[in-house]
């Protein structure tokens, strides 16, 4: 039986407006909204001039990937914060800033990066430490609906 964590992602980015219903779609498959316990996604809840925020509880081993991956093949860059289940694994932060891999750090259960002992073994310089917390606590850029372009 998979664990069950909270989730939270944050996606950036323009968006075509032919993708919303995807997008709403696997949302909703994961029981993730705008507000914790919240209603189902709708387009209502789009945001204006930030980032779409959307959060779940009871999420399997903290993963959601169809998500993650619908923003990796439409441009759409995010932060996903993932609780941890003891005894199987921490909470974690993964990011993806529109281009290369994804990158994941572990997190305190408030969604922030913490240092490991093995992560802080590939920290050479105070420039890389400042770089880890950085990239950690990313910010995607305000998530835009852009209207369908005629092919």
């Amino acid at each position: 039986m998979a664990d069950r964590v909270s989730v939270s992602i944050s996606i950036g980015g323009r968006l075509s407006a032919d993708l919303l219903g995807e997008l709403i779609e696997k949302a909703n498959a994961e029981n993730l909204s705008t507000e914790w316990d919240g209603e189902p996604f709708t387009a209502n809840d789009l945001p204006d001039g930030e980032p779409l925020v959307l959060r779940g509880h009871e999420i399997a081993n903290g993963k959601i990937d169809e998500i993650e991956d619908f923003c990796c093949t439409n441009d759409l860059p995010f932060w996903r914060w993932s609780g941890g289940a003891p005894g199987s694994f921490p909470a974690e932060i993964v990011i993806w800033k529109g281009v290369g891999e994804r990158r994941a750090f572990t997190a305190d259960e408030d969604g922030r990066p913490v240092l490991t002992s093995d992560e802080a073994g590939e920290i050479a310089t105070l420039d890389d430490l400042r770089e880890h917390f950085a990239t950690g606590a990313y910010l995607p850029p305000p998530f835009v609906l852009v209207p369908t372009t005629a092919g």
